[in-house]
Protein backbone atom coordinates (compact mmCIF):
# COMPACT_ATOMS: atom_id res chain seq x y z
CA UNK A 1 0.00 0.00 0.00
CA UNK A 2 1.33 3.42 -0.94
CA UNK A 3 1.12 5.73 2.07
CA UNK A 4 2.95 8.59 0.40
CA UNK A 5 -0.02 10.64 -0.92
CA UNK A 6 -1.58 11.09 2.52
CA UNK A 7 1.81 11.88 4.07
CA UNK A 8 2.61 14.34 1.28
CA UNK A 9 -0.70 16.15 1.83
CA UNK A 10 -0.18 16.24 5.59
CA UNK A 11 3.34 17.60 5.11
CA UNK A 12 2.01 20.29 2.78
CA UNK A 13 -0.52 21.31 5.43
CA UNK A 14 2.12 21.47 8.15
CA UNK A 15 4.55 23.45 6.00
CA UNK A 16 1.78 25.88 5.01
CA UNK A 17 0.77 26.33 8.67
CA UNK A 18 4.36 27.10 9.62
CA UNK A 19 4.64 29.74 6.91
CA UNK A 20 6.18 27.98 3.95
CA UNK A 21 9.23 26.00 2.92
CA UNK A 22 11.79 28.52 4.16
CA UNK A 23 10.16 28.71 7.59
CA UNK A 24 9.94 24.91 7.78
CA UNK A 25 13.59 24.53 6.79
CA UNK A 26 14.57 27.07 9.45
CA UNK A 27 13.09 24.96 12.25
CA UNK A 28 14.26 21.51 11.12
CA UNK A 29 17.62 19.82 10.56
CA UNK A 30 17.04 19.65 6.79
CA UNK A 31 17.18 22.26 4.09
CA UNK A 32 14.67 23.81 1.77
CA UNK A 33 15.22 21.21 -1.00
CA UNK A 34 14.51 18.30 1.35
CA UNK A 35 11.34 19.95 2.73
CA UNK A 36 10.20 20.45 -0.85
CA UNK A 37 10.91 16.78 -1.59
CA UNK A 38 8.83 15.67 1.41
CA UNK A 39 5.84 17.49 -0.13
CA UNK A 40 6.41 16.55 -3.77
CA UNK A 41 4.08 13.77 -4.98
CA UNK A 42 6.62 12.83 -7.66
CA UNK A 43 9.13 11.89 -4.96
CA UNK A 44 8.92 8.74 -2.87
CA UNK A 45 10.73 10.39 0.04
CA UNK A 46 8.60 11.25 3.05
CA UNK A 47 9.52 13.14 6.20
CA UNK A 48 11.20 10.98 8.84
CA UNK A 49 9.50 10.89 12.23
CA UNK A 50 11.86 13.39 13.88
CA UNK A 51 11.20 15.93 11.12
CA UNK A 52 7.46 15.21 11.21
CA UNK A 53 7.42 15.89 14.96
CA UNK A 54 9.16 19.23 14.54
CA UNK A 55 6.96 20.28 11.61
CA UNK A 56 3.79 19.33 13.48
CA UNK A 57 5.03 21.04 16.63
CA UNK A 58 5.64 24.32 14.81
CA UNK A 59 2.38 23.95 12.87
CA UNK A 60 0.69 23.52 16.27
CA UNK A 61 -1.31 20.59 14.92
CA UNK A 62 -0.32 16.94 14.30
CA UNK A 63 -0.95 16.92 10.55
CA UNK A 64 1.80 14.45 9.64
CA UNK A 65 1.70 12.30 12.76
CA UNK A 66 -2.09 11.96 12.43
CA UNK A 67 -1.66 10.83 8.82
CA UNK A 68 1.01 8.31 9.92
CA UNK A 69 -1.25 6.98 12.67
CA UNK A 70 -4.22 6.78 10.29
CA UNK A 71 -2.19 4.78 7.77
CA UNK A 72 -1.50 2.25 10.54
CA UNK A 73 -5.16 2.11 11.58
CA UNK A 74 -4.86 4.37 14.61
CA UNK A 75 -6.13 7.77 15.60
CA UNK A 76 -4.44 10.37 17.78
CA UNK A 77 -6.16 11.71 20.87
CA UNK A 78 -4.93 14.85 22.64
CA UNK A 79 -3.65 14.32 26.17
CA UNK A 80 -5.12 17.63 27.24
CA UNK A 81 -8.00 19.33 25.48
CA UNK A 82 -7.88 22.71 27.15
CA UNK A 83 -9.38 24.14 30.30
CA UNK A 84 -12.79 24.11 31.94
CA UNK A 85 -15.53 21.56 32.49
CA UNK A 86 -15.95 20.59 28.85
CA UNK A 87 -12.23 19.98 28.31
CA UNK A 88 -11.93 17.98 31.52
CA UNK A 89 -14.96 15.82 30.84
CA UNK A 90 -13.87 15.15 27.26
CA UNK A 91 -10.48 14.07 28.58
CA UNK A 92 -12.34 11.66 30.87
CA UNK A 93 -14.33 10.35 27.90
CA UNK A 94 -11.14 9.83 25.88
CA UNK A 95 -9.40 8.09 28.79
CA UNK A 96 -12.33 5.80 29.49
CA UNK A 97 -12.79 5.00 25.78
CA UNK A 98 -9.09 4.14 25.61
CA UNK A 99 -9.40 1.84 28.65
CA UNK A 100 -12.43 0.15 27.10
CA UNK A 101 -10.66 -0.38 23.77
CA UNK A 102 -7.60 -1.84 25.49
CA UNK A 103 -9.80 -4.29 27.37
CA UNK A 104 -11.70 -5.17 24.17
CA UNK A 105 -8.43 -5.93 22.38
CA UNK A 106 -7.29 -8.14 25.27
CA UNK A 107 -10.63 -9.96 25.35
CA UNK A 108 -10.67 -10.57 21.60
CA UNK A 109 -6.98 -11.51 21.32
CA UNK A 110 -7.57 -15.26 21.53
CA UNK A 111 -10.80 -15.18 19.52
CA UNK A 112 -12.85 -16.53 22.43
CA UNK A 113 -14.95 -14.41 24.78
CA UNK A 114 -15.52 -16.12 28.10
CA UNK A 115 -18.37 -15.28 30.48
CA UNK A 116 -15.89 -13.57 32.81
CA UNK A 117 -14.44 -11.52 29.94
CA UNK A 118 -17.91 -10.53 28.78
CA UNK A 119 -18.74 -9.45 32.33
CA UNK A 120 -15.53 -7.38 32.58
CA UNK A 121 -16.14 -5.80 29.19
CA UNK A 122 -19.74 -5.01 30.15
CA UNK A 123 -18.43 -3.35 33.31
CA UNK A 124 -15.98 -1.22 31.28
CA UNK A 125 -18.70 -0.26 28.81
CA UNK A 126 -20.98 0.76 31.67
CA UNK A 127 -18.25 3.01 33.08
CA UNK A 128 -17.71 4.51 29.61
CA UNK A 129 -21.45 5.12 29.23
CA UNK A 130 -21.53 6.86 32.63
CA UNK A 131 -18.71 9.21 31.61
CA UNK A 132 -20.33 9.89 28.22
CA UNK A 133 -23.71 10.58 29.87
CA UNK A 134 -22.05 13.06 32.22
CA UNK A 135 -20.35 14.77 29.25
CA UNK A 136 -23.66 14.99 27.41
CA UNK A 137 -25.31 16.65 30.44
CA UNK A 138 -22.60 19.31 30.53
CA UNK A 139 -22.76 19.93 26.78
CA UNK A 140 -26.59 20.01 26.73
CA UNK A 141 -26.55 22.42 29.67
CA UNK A 142 -24.25 24.72 27.73
CA UNK A 143 -26.51 24.48 24.68
CA UNK A 144 -29.52 25.54 26.74
CA UNK A 145 -27.83 28.43 28.53
CA UNK A 146 -25.65 29.53 25.66
CA UNK A 147 -22.82 29.87 28.17
CA UNK A 148 -19.31 28.56 27.82
CA UNK A 149 -17.43 26.65 30.44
Amino acid sequence: MNHAPALKTATQLAVRAIGGIDAAAAVTRVGRARISEYQNRNSTTTAPVDIAIVLDEFAQEPFILQAMAHELGYNLTPIQLGQGDVAEIMEDVADKANDTMKMTIRVLADGIVTVEEAHSLGHELTKLRRVVDHALKIVRGLEKTGASS
